[in-house]
């Protein structure tokens, strides 16, 4: 699956928006600080440029490990399906003997 067809699955549009939020956050933060103006636009380029740095591993990291509980629980249902119709096809063996039983008596 290529980069463009990621783009509309679910929990993209979660993970953009938590990003730009904390980016937002940081901007405020800063903004909000008693600094005078060099000292607060120097920490905004520290932070930016730290965040773009740290932004894509986190993104990959919370991808990986949304793929991975993904994987597990639909290894979970299909464990569970399995286990149902193994269990209903004891039981349905189960009554084929019964009612065999009863009408060769």
């Amino acid at each position: 699956m290529n980069n463009n067809e990621r783009i509309g699955q679910p929990g993209n549009g979660t993970a953009m928006g938590f990003i730009c939020g904390a980016l937002l956050g940081a901007g405020v933060a800063l903004l909000m600080a008693p600094a005078t103006g060099g000292e607060t636009r120097r920490r905004l380029g520290e932070t930016a440029r730290r965040l773009r740095r740290e932004v894509p591993e986190k993104a990959r990291a919370l991808t990986n490990q949304a793929r991975s509980t993904l994987g597990a629980f639909q290894q979970g249902v299909t464990h569970g399906v399995n286990e149902g119709r193994s269990a209903y096809d004891r039981e349905k063996e189960a009554a084929r003997s019964l009612y065999s039983e009863r009408e060769g008596t």
